[in-house]
């Protein structure tokens, strides 16, 4: 049995202990956060799937990272801290001997992924970005299309996801809407669908970016084309969506023989339209990408993994993309990727 710290305790945090809850052979045996009053929140976000629990039996509460890391009894850190603090929390854990999981996106810049790449390569622990989507049902499907050859080769693909900005807190503020800190809706938002055409194409020849930016200087629409050979590749992120829209995620990929369409928000998010035959509707995974991400690390870190849908090279590389995607837009320039 594999015990699990948890540091960080908003909706993601939240997010990652029902799915820890549902992992064969581990349980959460501590949660550390800086502000103690989040244990008794309830943070829904955009999304169903967060434990609402206010009582922790057997669980360990702490208000300090490195004295919980000092303290120990556990095998693995659950990094879900604000993307700035990603760097630092996962170096001191990985120094320190634990197996660690980290939310994404990796971090602000290339340098900090460079930096925990460093770390992680001469630690003893296993480390893992949480690219949830290269987990979800409907993209692992797509992704065991796309290489089984069985409706032939990808002509388009589109991927996109809108939403309402996330709110402010009773105070008037929120720290993802500080692209300072959290990127945006780029890095934030946009990262799972950038990081997504990485996963099932590799890294474009070259990217084409377009912004929206609101008066105050915040993107909150984002859009790019992919340079890939005999493929038209495209994706848009949107921060513009009213409060009432709350979210939504899209995905269309066009093969020569069939097309596959995903509408988070269809009652069969994912439908299989042949040129010969009627549409259908492929089985998936029962596991979310939230459970079967932390079931796969459960693997890596018990020496069982089969397969490799996920490295740190990988988060990294998406990270890249990403920033090649900032400076097309900044410059109103196609950008030139050049591959590690």
């Amino acid at each position: 049995m594999k015990k699990a710290a948890i540091v960080g305790f908003g909706f993601m945090g939240r997010m990652h202990f029902g799915a820890w809850k549902k992992a064969k052979g581990a349980q959460v045996c501590a949660i550390c956060d800086s502000n103690l009053a989040q244990l008794k929140k309830k943070n829904m976000g955009n999304q169903a799937g967060t434990d609402d629990s206010t009582d922790f039996p057997g669980i360990e509460i702490f208000e300090d990272y490195d004295t919980m890391l000092r303290i120990g009894g556990f095998d693995i850190v659950d990094i879900t801290l604000p993307t700035p603090l990603h760097p630092a929390a996962c170096q001191k854990a990985l120094n320190a001997g634990y197996h660690v999981l980290c939310e994404k996106p990796m971090a602000l810049n290339l340098k900090d992924c460079d930096a925990m790449l460093a770390a992680a390569k001469c630690a003893k622990g296993k480390f893992l970005i949480a690219q949830c989507l290269r987990f979800w049902p409907e993209y692992v499907c797509i992704k065991q299309l796309i290489d089984s050859g069985r409706f032939g080769a990808v002509k388009a693909a589109d991927f996109s996801r809108y939403a309402a900005a996330p709110g402010r807190d009773t105070k008037g503020k929120s720290w993802f809407l500080d692209e300072n800190k959290s990127g945006g809706v780029v890095l934030d938002l946009h990262i799972h669908d950038a990081d997504m055409v990485n996963y099932l194409f590799g890294l474009p020849k070259s990217v084409t970016s377009r912004a929206h930016v609101r008066e105050n200087g915040m993107t909150d629409h984002f859009s790019t084309i992919y340079d890939f050979p005999n493929m038209v590749v495209t994706s848009s992120a949107s921060w513009a969506m009213p409060a009432s829209y709350l979210f939504g995620a899209e995905m269309k990929v066009v093969f020569e023989g069939a097309a596959a369409v995903m509408n988070s928000k269809a009652k069969q998010p994912l439908t299989i339209y042949p040129v010969k035959g009627k549409p259908f509707e492929p089985k998936l995974q029962k596991a979310t990408g939230y459970e079967a991400e932390i079931q796969y690390f459960l693997s890596l870190v018990n020496g069982t993994a089969k397969k490799c849908p996920l490295t740190p090279d990988d988060a990294r590389s998406s990270i890249q993309l990403i920033c090649a995607e900032r400076k097309s837009a900044k410059t109103n320039r196609t950008v030139t990727l050049t591959k590690r």
